[in-house]
């Protein structure tokens, strides 16, 4: 019996190191990101993170920093992934659940809308597919954002030199710019804390884009079907 002992611990080894789950240190913004993250891990897309863990063991692991230091980190490797979303140029060193050569919205972890806010009263407006009467004013925003390169195709004056939705709607009430385009969430948050009768948001969605699970590249090479298999529990706890 003592000889037999080892012998079925060995054979009960790979079955426990295989039910292991998999620990994914994901990278969360310092402030709230309504309505998809919370530093305190309450925001919705973290919620329908754990119910995919519940089809596909996958422990998240919530690192908290500060916006721009989230995507330096996924970049080097320091973290092995962060809600974001589909950028070309973000593939050369992450990677997105694809569908043939696109990112698949299926299974996406939510969309995201961004929105236009002008100051109360204002005559800037847009119509859902371009500004009115807007001319070369410019329009405020943060740097990096997807709806950045939409702006330009636009033709608008940009100022890019906000560095947090608290700053750009600084800006818009300070006269610097005279529209701002923001995630929904936290501009409906700012207003309603600091702006309320100064600034309003605009009804219509300037963009509506996918938010994904996004995952270094060396790390999901090393785990692809893990990972595979989880971006596909997402879609089916959604």
């Amino acid at each position: 019996m003592r000889r037999l002992l080892p012998l079925l611990l060995l054979g009960l080894l790979p079955a426990a190191v295989a039910a292991a789950p998999l620990v994914v240190k994901m990278c969360v913004f310092d402030h709230p990101f309504p309505p998809m993250t919370n530093p305190d891990g309450s925001g919705q897309a973290q919620e329908l993170l754990r119910r995919a863990s519940a089809l596909q063991p996958v422990r998240i692991q919530n690192v908290v920093r500060p916006r721009f230091q989230c995507m330096e980190q996924l970049r080097s490797g320091e973290v092995d992934a962060m809600l974001a979303a589909f950028i070309e140029e973000r593939t050369s060193y992450a990677a997105y659940p694809m569908k043939e050569a696109q990112p698949d919205p299926g299974r996406a972890v939510g969309d995201l809308n961004f929105m236009v806010s002008r100051r109360h009263g204002g005559k800037v407006d847009w119509d859902g597919q371009q500004f009115v009467e807007l001319g070369r004013q410019p329009v405020g925003t943060q740097p990096g954002l997807l709806h950045v390169s939409l702006l330009r195709q636009l033709n608008v004056v940009i100022d890019d030199s906000a560095g947090s939705p608290d700053q750009a709607f600084a800006m818009l009430a300070q006269n610097r710019v005279a529209a701002v385009v923001t995630q929904q969430g936290e501009g409906e948050t700012l207003i309603a804390r600091k702006y309320k009768g100064e600034i309003e948001m605009l009804p219509k969605p300037f963009q509506v884009t996918p938010m994904y699970l996004l995952v270094n590249k060396a790390f999901y090479q090393k785990h692809r079907a893990q990972i595979d298999a989880y971006w596909d529990a997402i879609r089916q706890v959604k």
